[in-house]
C-alpha cells in the first residue's frame, strides 16, 4: 500500500511539472519563428561614422558593431574595446528608431574614436534606411547625412 501511495505522489509530482501553459509566451530555451524585418537580430558591422570610412588597426580588438534583438528590444555590440547594451524603439512602418539607457564597459583603451563616434551616433539617431537589397543600415538624425552606416554580416 506504501509504494501505491508513493507511486501515486510522484505521478502527481511529474504530471504537475509536466502541464503546459496556456499562455502564448514562449519557454525557456524555444525558438519563435518570426517574419524577418530586414533590420534585427542581424550582425552589423560598422562601416562608416560621419561620412568617414571605419580603418582599424591592430590596438582594435574587436570589431565594432550592433545587434537588434527582438526579444525586450535590446541592443547587443562592441565599439571595438568595450561592449555596449541598451534598449531600442522601432516603428517599421515609419522607419524610426530611438536608442536610450545605453551603457558601456570602460575599459581603456588606446583609440576611443570609433567607440565614441558610435555612442554618439546611437545617442543621436531617430530614423534608419535600409538598403533595397538589406546588406546596408543606416542611422540617421532628420534628414542630415548619415551618422552611422553598417554593412549586415552573416555567420559563417
Amino acid at each position: 500500500m506504501k509504494i501505491l501511495l508513493k507511486l501515486a505522489i510522484a505521478l502527481v509530482f511529474i504530471a504537475s511539472a509536466c502541464k503546459t501553459s496556456s499562455r502564448n509566451t514562449p519557454q525557456s530555451g524555444s525558438v519563435v519563428l518570426q517574419s524577418d524585418d530586414g533590420v534585427t537580430e542581424k550582425f552589423w558591422r560598422l562601416i562608416e561614422l560621419n561620412g568617414n570610412a571605419i580603418e582599424l588597426d591592430a590596438s582594435v580588438s574587436h570589431t565594432p558593431h550592433i545587434i537588434l534583438k527582438k526579444e525586450d528590444n535590446r541592443v547587443n555590440g562592441h565599439g571595438s574595446c568595450n561592449t555596449l547594451t541598451g534598449s531600442y524603439e522601432i516603428d517599421l512602418s515609419a522607419n524610426r528608431i530611438r536608442f536610450s539607457q545605453l551603457v558601456s564597459t570602460m575599459i581603456a583603451c588606446l583609440n576611443m574614436e570609433v567607440e565614441a563616434g558610435l555612442t554618439r551616433a546611437l545617442e543621436m539617431a531617430d530614423n534608419y534606411t535600409l538598403s533595397a537589397d538589406g546588406k546596408f543600415l543606416s542611422l540617421n538624425r532628420a534628414r542630415m547625412a548619415p551618422l552611422a552606416r553598417f554593412e549586415v554580416e552573416y555567420l559563417r
